[in-house]
């Protein structure tokens, strides 16, 4: 039960528990979406045992006006909390905005929700960070309650909760109330950390900000809007997986600013749904294209000028980053799925991007017969769907070598090819399960009309390879060179200079302009590179250069920087 002092507000308690048993009367009488106001709050019930609260009321309603000219003359941008009773348990999801027009805002939110959870524990989440959906916080802080809070959003401000009532918990966290099964999606982008909460067998998905209420949702920079890229497909193929048995006609969608609906006439008394989430994800291609439609937002925001739009989506962002976004890959977008997206290189190869570790990336090159994929990503489970897609060929699954960010969907073939010295990197909790074939150096996959050689290329790891296409004069090197960072886990110096100098020989030789690396975004290794890369070791082990001591990334204690590349690599043992 939550616990609270009224001994200094005796007449208002007289006239909150009347207030009370008229507004539950009424409620039951007329059902759902009948709203009834409690001091600042107007409360309606969405389903059964099921409560939605909004910071508003007759005295200050939610919305905005604005008088003949445009001019926006009155704002309240109303916040929303929901309230979720089990047979068990309680569940509060946000805490709207920090009520400053009216007195004793606390003690009608706890009243409210006492009087609905009737004595069961109450635990309160939140759907991000913002402090539109924190503001009430202080009316719990010292209640028995706990509180359940989404990592990524709330690693840093656990400190401003009780520290024995609260945790932390990712996507999957699952609330059972008795009776009421509450889920937690990932849904980043709005914030690095925000999360949507479904009701198993309701139909029904709170979603706080991470899609908007109508309004648009708000993207402040290039990284949010990366991580929503993957997160929209990531939530409608959640709501799609048939064990999580969702009725996609009936799905209703509540957001975080109910009012803002209103933007979205076409509505009538319907709430949100899956209509909405394919507008959006279909807004998000458009905005790859550089094909969506624009109006000025007119928020006087120094970074959310621009409302990009299709049907009923709107997303918010600013017009000059989301160009450059576009413009940092020259490949042409034409395929999104929750895991990866492809781009176009030229008529038969596209690159492939996941979103889990720095942008990796696979590639598909395409012959007359059948077709080579090199790489799998980090999770990437439906892979074999999403290539075929694009190629109705047979497909051959190369490595450039066995880390996690690189052999993540191996799972979907029934056989992989690899270069020889990374085998020992195949062991694990979760080892391939398919046929495993080896690479030859210098040997040629021959697709039909068109060939790739293979070139052994260690230093990252023992078996790293390199894949070429000389008629089309690129390759395909995955981190045989770093993307910038090259990280010599297992290689030496001397071994980085046997491979960057045969490297760099075989691309003068056949006019190899550049290598499509590992972590892909419009950044091709370069013969020059190459070259960089040799001096920069030939450099370290006569003494010349010296490494930079640093608390490594995966173990590697050391580095050196120039020409705008990173070599990280363990010291003494890459001296050798």
């Amino acid at each position: 039960m939550i616990h609270f002092n009224l001994s200094s507000i005796m007449c208002k308690h007289l006239y909150l528990s009347i207030v009370v048993i008229v507004m539950a009367f009424l409620t039951a009488c007329n059902g759902r979406n009948q709203s009834v106001e409690v001091g600042p709050y107007t409360i309606s019930t969405i389903d059964p045992h099921v409560y939605h609260i909004q910071d508003y009321n007759s005295n200050y309603p939610g919305g905005e006006l604005f008088d003949e000219q445009g001019k926006l003359t009155y704002f309240n941008n109303c916040s929303d909390i929901y309230l979720i009773v089990g047979e068990e348990k309680a569940l509060l999801i946000d805490l709207s905005n920090q009520i400053t027009w009216a007195d004793s805002a606390e003690v009608y939110l706890r009243q409210i929700v006492e009087e609905r959870i009737d004595g069961k524990p109450l635990t309160i989440t939140f759907t991000h960070n913002h402090g539109d959906h924190l503001g009430m916080l202080p009316a719990f802080v010292d209640t028995d309650v706990h509180f359940a809070l989404p990592q990524k959003d709330f690693a840093d401000l656990k400190s401003h909760f009780p520290e024995n009532k609260c945790s932390l918990y990712d996507e999957g966290e699952r609330f059972e109330l008795g009776g009421i099964i509450v889920e937690a999606i990932a849904v980043p982008g709005h914030t690095a950390g925000s999360m949507v909460f479904y009701m198993h067998g309701r139909d029904i998905l709170f979603t706080g900000d991470a899609i908007g209420s109508g309004h648009g949702v708000w993207i402040f920079n290039e990284t949010c809007f990366d991580n929503y890229l993957s997160a929209v497909p990531h939530l409608i193929a959640w709501l799609k997986n048939p064990e999580h048995q969702v009725n996609l006609d009936k799905l209703r969608i509540y957001g975080g600013h109910y009012w803002q609906r209103d933007w979205l006439t076409e509505l009538g008394d319907k709430e949100l749904g899956m209509d909405y989430l394919y507008d959006m994800q279909h807004l998000l291609n458009e905005m790859e294209k550089g094909t969506a439609q624009t109006t000025p937002s007119g928020l006087n925001h120094p970074v959310l000028d621009t409302y990009f739009r299709f049907g009923s989506a709107i997303l918010v962002w600013n017009a000059e980053q989301a160009e450059q976004y576009r413009n940092a890959y020259p490949e042409t977008f034409v395929y999104r799925d929750e895991d990866v997206v492809f781009r176009q290189i030229d008529e038969h190869t596209w690159v492939g991007n996941g979103h889990l570790v720095y942008n990796e990336s696979i590639y598909l090159i395409e012959g007359e017969e059948r077709a080579l994929l090199i790489d799998a990503g980090t999770v990437m489970p439906n892979l074999d769907k999403a290539v075929a897609t694009l190629t109705d060929k047979p497909i051959m699954l190369a490595l450039t070598h066995i880390h996690g960010d690189h052999a993540g969907g191996v799972s979907c073939f029934p056989e992989i090819w690899i270069n020889p010295a990374d085998t020992v990197l195949l062991a694990g909790q979760n080892p391939y399960k398919g046929t495993i074939n080896y690479l030859s150096d210098g040997e040629i996959i021959d697709l039909g009309g068109r060939q790739i050689e293979v070139m052994f290329t260690p230093a990252h790891s023992p078996g790293s390879t390199t894949f070429f296409d000389k008629e089309r004069r690129y390759g395909f090197s995955g981190d045989a060179f770093g993307s910038t960072n090259l990280l010599l886990f297992t290689g030496t110096f001397k071994e980085l200079i046997t491979t960057t100098t045969r490297t760099s020989e075989y691309m003068q030789k056949h006019g190899i302009g550049k290598l499509y690396p590992g972590h892909y975004r419009g950044n091709p290794e370069t013969l020059q590179r190459i070259l960089d890369e040799k001096k920069m070791a030939e450099e370290v082990l006569s003494g010349k250069r010296k490494g930079i001591k640093e608390n490594g990334n995966s173990g590697l204690n050391s580095y050196i920087y120039d020409y705008g590349v990173y070599i990280r690599y363990n010291d003494p043992e890459a001296l050798r």
